[in-house]
């Protein structure tokens, strides 16, 4: 950390209630995996130790069990700890989360990360995705200049078995409409085809970004997007792509398109570089492994805002945000 960032990380620590005093001392204190993962997860609750079941605030402390704080809530009597109802609820081996933590932050794969943690594969499978799937980002406003743009994935059942199902003659979910691809392979068809699965991503000037995959690459499916988290004054700049135009109308906000095919990449302050650049970023994330599977693309994308788009991810800030994940913020 340098100086300028840690001087503003001192300069909020007067403003830390008792408890959580309690618990940056404990943190600090302790460098062992096990103390130090307990006390990364035991911040999930907060001052006001509010029931997860009723949320009503001020529960009591009832003891520790399996490791981690126990409280019991006085309105509806259900007792609690930091994980319950949460996707990290349930599984095992706490103490090896935060080195788990900076496994995603350096976007380690399964096999790298089960050797870490001294875990099976299978159990940093599990721990990839209810971590990621805990760990979507908080969705933020979009405003002043926004830019828009449409990537696309190649389409992948990666770990279906609806192939070897469909040949011995079982019935299957949805019968494969082409042969199985091996490493990930290519589309069938040049251009765009049902075989690519669309990616919206839209950023403005102050780097907040917003993702999310598309059931469709049409102006519905974007809006639905980006209506709850677009200002009504922001300037979207896209490429003319005929989904976002449509979204641009339906949402009547202003709408600016550079003709890029016409070699227009700049015209004053407005180009979609940001988003190019972002585009090709995730393209490379996603390459580094090898293939990723349809459904679990959107874990994919909150791992990409973890450990991709911050300047220096870290194991905490990866714990922590599968532990607390945030909420949209309202328009100023």
């Amino acid at each position: 950390m340098d100086r300028k960032t840690f001087l503003g990380w001192v300069s909020c620590v007067d403003d830390l209630t008792d408890a959580q005093r309690a618990d940056t001392m404990a943190i600090v204190a302790d460098h062992s995996h096990d103390r130090a993962s307990a006390a990364a997860i035991e911040l999930a609750v907060g001052a006001d130790r509010q029931c997860p079941h009723c949320q009503t605030p001020g529960s009591e402390n009832r003891g520790i069990a399996r490791g981690l704080r126990r409280y019991r809530c006085k309105a509806c009597g259900k007792s609690f700890n930091a994980l319950t109802a949460t996707p990290l609820s349930g599984l095992r081996h706490k103490d090896q989360w935060l080195a788990f933590g900076q496994s995603l932050a350096e976007g380690e794969t399964v096999d790298q990360a089960a050797d870490r943690c001294g875990v099976a594969h299978s159990t940093a499978f599990r721990w990839r995705h209810r971590f990621l799937e805990a760990a979507k980002p908080a969705s933020k406003m979009l405003g002043g200049i926004v830019e828009a743009d449409e990537t696309f994935v190649l389409s992948s059942r990666k770990g279906s078995q609806d192939w070897k199902r469909a040949a011995k003659g079982q019935s299957v979910t949805a019968l494969p409409d082409r042969k199985a691809r091996k490493r990930g392979g290519k589309a069938s068809k040049r251009g765009l085809s049902h075989e690519l699965v669309p990616v919206l991503l839209a950023v403005d000037r102050s780097g907040t970004t917003v993702t999310a995959v598309l059931p469709a690459a049409n102006g519905d499916a974007i809006k639905a997007v980006l209506e709850p988290v677009l200002s009504q004054d922001a300037l979207l700049v896209t490429d003319g792509g005929k989904a976002l135009a449509s979204c641009a109308t339906k949402m009547k906000v202003t709408h600016e398109v550079l003709n890029q095919s016409a070699g227009e990449h700049v015209r004053g302050d407005l180009h979609i570089q940001t988003a190019n650049s972002r585009h090709e970023r995730l393209k490379t994330f996603l390459r580094a492994h090898r293939g990723v599977a349809t459904k679990y693309l959107g874990n994919y994308l909150h791992w990409y805002h973890l450990a991709v788009l911050p300047k220096n991810p870290t194991a905490r800030g990866c714990l922590n945000a599968a532990i607390t994940s945030g909420t949209i913020k309202p328009p100023t």
